[in-house]
């Protein structure tokens, strides 16, 4: 088995989201066809910001790395070396890196598969996205900037001060509390984190956000709908929307909501550190990962009784791994476990089988990951001993696995992997279909290529790509129970659990 393509499923993340919302719009579309408009240039560009010779750097590395790893010769029927010949003459005349990526987005979205996109530099260097922003817009020029500018160490002109403020949406690591979920077509708060500034700003469950910094929402979300369509579009929507309400610790951003009356409520929320720890993985931008868990007393309406352990974590990273571990230790004595994955975006596929291990009670698989000359199988292995020593055994009872169109790649494999399995039942919607293990490479220009080099299925042959995973009971969302403090999928989930306790 060769070396390299098993080392790059180690750095596999599931990010797709995160590309949608740091790239062009759609950059990471599983459906995504794309013809040269989407390319179409920028008219406020006076000054061409990147040379012919740089722009085809960027260009051929992408189209030989896809042409060198790609999973599929076939290129998912796609004639991959005419989709060089179209797109290149287009590429040599972009005017500017960001033109650059809509035509390469372009090309990558004529092969319909999730998990290609262009992630910016500047997403992982700050400094950078400043320094292009001087390029592109001239801010160096204004007088703003030339009162109070100075050189930095590196002898570069500091322009932070006269970036927009909505320049700097998305551009931070701080965030407003808020957890939005497409409900009935419209965005809703399906969450509102405990003492976050959203919280303390009085957000509630339920309430409808109407606007961002005076971007109507609705619009932008009928933009995406026509591009995507109804069923593709719930991870990319949650993302865009959770990007812009992120930005730099401290920084404020206006938004409007309708409360359950329907009444306009406009707020200024600060924006805040996120919670949990940041990790740096790959070419990436450091990611806040948490993990929180509770124990909950719970009676259903038939009357029975259950005490039910519930795990939620944000996305699938190295941290999560031992705070998993605690949480099935200290929740081992509950009759059943509710594991929540709504709009986790995947990350680390190798977790999928070490989170596994603690709900199986035989050796299995999730299922296989096959890549160009090479397969790997994600085999779970009961759990023994717990790595402080102490014994544990997996745990036996009913596992119930929340998720919904925002649930992606690793959690996809997670989930499908256990469903075919028989251990646990899936509440919730269809998940993205957005499952295929996907490579990180820094081209030449600093951007990153986040490329699909693997196919997988679960041990019954089952394919989440496109047709996501569908869940044993279909539960969604509801913005009259979310007005109430109500999560109807969680609720259904927690009287399944009931029952099967009472009947054990």
């Amino acid at each position: 088995m060769k070396s390299d393509p098993i080392k790059a499923v180690y750095q596999t993340l599931g990010l797709c989201a995160l590309a949608l919302s740091i790239t062009m719009p759609l950059g990471c579309s599983s459906s995504q066809n794309t013809d040269h408009d989407s390319a179409a240039r920028d008219t406020t560009q006076t000054i061409r910001s990147i040379s012919e010779e740089d722009a085809l750097a960027d260009f051929d590395a992408v189209w030989s790395i896809v042409n060198e790893t790609h999973f599929d010769t076939t290129f998912n029927g796609v004639d991959w070396a005419a989709m060089r010949d179209e797109y290149r003459p287009i590429a040599a005349q972009s005017q500017s890196l960001g033109e650059l990526r809509g035509v390469t987005q372009g090309m990558l979205g004529r092969l319909g598969q999730s998990h290609f996109g262009i992630i910016p530099s500047s997403t992982a260097d700050p400094a950078a996205e400043a320094e292009q922003l001087a390029v592109d817009h001239d801010y160096s020029e204004t007088p703003s900037s030339d009162a109070g500018a100075e050189m930095n160490d590196e002898g570069y002109r500091e322009i932070e001060a006269v970036v927009p403020e909505r320049n700097r949406d998305g551009d931070g690591d701080a965030d407003t509390g808020i957890d939005i979920r497409i409900v009935e077509g419209r965005a809703v708060v399906s969450s509102v984190r405990d003492s976050s500034p959203a919280y303390y700003a009085g957000v509630k469950t339920g309430w409808v956000l109407v606007d961002i910094r005076e971007r109507v929402v609705d619009d932008m979300l009928e933009q995406l709908r026509e591009a995507l369509g109804d069923e593709e579009m719930g991870i990319h929507a949650v993302g865009m929307l959770s990007n812009r309400l992120q930005g730099p610790d401290g920084s404020t951003v206006p938004v409007t909501f309708l409360d359950g009356t329907d009444r306009e409520v406009e707020l200024t929320i600060e924006r805040e550190p996120m919670p949990g720890e940041f990790v740096k993985f790959g070419n990436l931008p450091p990611m806040s990962t948490h993990l929180e868990w509770s124990r909950e007393s719970f009676t259903n309406e038939d009357g029975e009784f259950a005490e039910i352990g519930i795990i939620r974590f944000n996305i699938w990273m190295i941290p999560i791994a031992p705070k998993f571990e605690r949480a099935m230790y200290e929740l081992r004595d509950c009759d059943g476990i509710i594991i929540d994955l709504r709009g986790n975006p995947g990350g680390v596929g190798a977790l999928s089988a070490s989170v596994g291990r603690f709900l199986v009670s035989e050796r299995g698989s999730l299922g296989t990951m096959t890549m160009r000359g090479a397969e790997l199988k994600f085999n779970v292995e009961p759990v023994i001993v717990t790595t402080w020593g102490e014994e544990l055994d997996p745990f036996s009872g009913p596992i119930a696995v929340l998720q919904d169109s925002g649930s992606a790649s690793t959690s996809e494999v997670f989930a499908g992997g256990m469903q075919s399995l028989g251990r646990i039942k899936v509440f919730g919607t269809r998940s993205a279909g957005m499952a295929l293990p996907a490579g990180m490479v820094k081209l030449p220009s600093g951007d990153v290529l986040l490329h699909a080099i693997a196919d997988f299925v679960t041990s019954t042959g089952a394919r989440m790509e496109h047709g996501g995973v569908i869940p044993d009971f279909e539960v969604e969302l509801k913005r009259e129970d979310l007005l109430m403090g109500i999560d109807t999928p969680e609720q259904a989930a927690k009287s399944w659990i009931a029952d099967q306790a009472d009947a054990r």
